[in-house]
């Protein structure tokens, strides 16, 4: 009976490693969806003040007639970024982990106690 029991906590012991593991996964995954998210909205800010700067020209050149490939060519218009898929991409994808995670923590937890609980009981019945 003893060895099952030091399995019993052996196996939540793992369980609540895996879960907690699990959890700072995710938590690192949101992190870096986000700072990619926000880095990538900075450069297209950047971008888009570089444009800005040449506008006067840009409204001279069509003024003047030049054709809109040849000024496309000359001075590229950035994207129009919507931000934030990033984020919201990575927290949903981390929220799923930390819902599943939960499953062996808790299962590992419950092991876990669940064996301190009867070795006390021995050591008070001896």
């Amino acid at each position: 009976m003893a060895n099952k029991e030091g399995i019993f906590r052996g196996c939540g012991c793992a369980l609540s490693i895996v879960g907690a593991l699990a959890i700072v996964i995710a938590l690192f995954i949101a992190f870096t969806c986000y700072s990619a998210d926000k880095e990538a909205g900075e450069e297209n800010e950047r971008q888009w003040a570089e444009y800005n700067t040449h506008l006067e020209e840009i409204d001279s050149l069509y003024d003047a007639g030049v054709p809109d490939s040849v000024i496309e060519a000359k001075y590229p218009r950035p994207l129009l970024r919507q931000g934030g898929f990033a984020t919201i991409f990575g927290g949903f994808f981390a929220l799923i982990i930390i819902v599943v995670a939960l499953i062996p923590l808790g299962i590992g937890i419950f092991l876990v106690v669940k064996y301190r609980r009867r070795r006390e009981e021995n050591y008070l019945k001896n």
